[in-house]
């Protein structure tokens, strides 16, 4: 199944929808302070699922546009604890993706999806409807290279520079 891009632009206001009951909890100042103290910054969640642009029994429907609806798997496939690492990578046609290096049982599952596409979300947005397998990994295709790094950063939870006083 192929989304196109303009397609993956018109979901990216609706990620919330996607990510469910996904929320981040609120932290108080002092827990702020100690955190800006460590000058690391929290790893994004990350989550693939499994979607299709036919009905499939289970799978919740997803209005992308007014004329278009997927439907998304309930449950992601495979998330952030099942990588190994994950890396930005550029093909021979200059194209960007993400790498998402998965253990055994993450590929496992990856394997296991049959003649459907993937959702990938990062933190509460959805970051690509382009994605393939890779041998026994996972590429999501993304625009540009400072949105590659950008989301590797963010779910390697890489630090961060301290505030400048």
């Amino acid at each position: 199944m192929k989304f196109s891009r303009k397609l993956a632009l018109a979901v990216l206001p609706i990620a919330a929808i996607l990510a469910g009951c996904a929320s981040s909890a609120s932290k108080d100042v002092a827990t702020e302070t100690a955190a800006q103290q460590e000058q690391t910054q929290q790893a994004a969640s990350f989550e693939v699922y499994a979607a299709s642009d036919k009905v499939v029994k289970g799978y919740r429907p997803l209005k992308v546009s007014e004329q278009t609806t997927i439907y998304v798997a309930q449950q992601p496939l495979f998330t952030r604890d099942q990588l190994t690492n994950i890396e930005s990578v550029q093909d021979d046609k200059g194209r960007i993706f993400v790498r998402a290096i998965l253990n055994p049982t993450a590929s496992k599952a990856l394997a296991a999806v049959k003649n459907r596409g993937f959702v990938t979300v990062v933190g509460s947005q959805v970051v690509s409807l382009n994605s393939a397998r890779d041998g026994e990994n996972f590429l999501f295709l993304v625009g540009d290279q400072q949105t590659a790094q950008t989301i590797v950063t963010a779910v390697k939870g890489q630090p961060v520079q301290p505030p400048l006083k």
